[in-house]
């Protein structure tokens, strides 16, 4: 394999992770003007149920994006992106402590699993190789 390979690899591989990231965003910023859009209070326990989907959401779409995208070893930047999200995820529960329900918090963490095997098997879809 030639010499400047490696680097376009490894650079194709950080894009991979950094789109991932950017969906996380996006489709959670989505998620906001969409609440507002509906006419959605902002606080309580129907909010909070909106914005976990919309978490949810994003950690599977983003999870698709870093194993679509990967230039190799799309089970590998899947795995990397999840282990991303859940530090995020536990990071942020306790760093939120008592201030939210313990359902969403438990939400928040408990169904990253899922986000992982969602993604990634829709990301392979059609792939070969995989």
């Amino acid at each position: 394999m030639p010499s400047w390979r490696i680097p376009i690899t490894i650079l194709r591989s950080l894009l991979a992770i950094a789109l991932a990231l950017a969906a996380v965003v996006v489709i959670n910023l989505l998620g906001g003007e969409l609440a507002d859009w509906f006419g959605l209070p902002p606080g309580g326990d129907g909010r909070l149920a909106w914005d976990l989907g919309w978490v949810i959401a994003s950690g599977t779409a983003a999870i698709w994006v870093a194993a679509r995208a990967a230039p190799r070893a799309p089970r590998g930047h899947a795995l990397a992106f999840f282990v991303m999200l859940l530090a995020a995820a536990v990071w942020g529960v306790v760093r939120m402590g008592g201030d939210y329900p313990g359902w969403f918090c438990a939400g928040l963490v408990l169904t990253l699993p899922l986000q992982g095997w969602v993604g990634m098997k829709l990301a392979l879809l059609g792939r070969r190789g995989s």
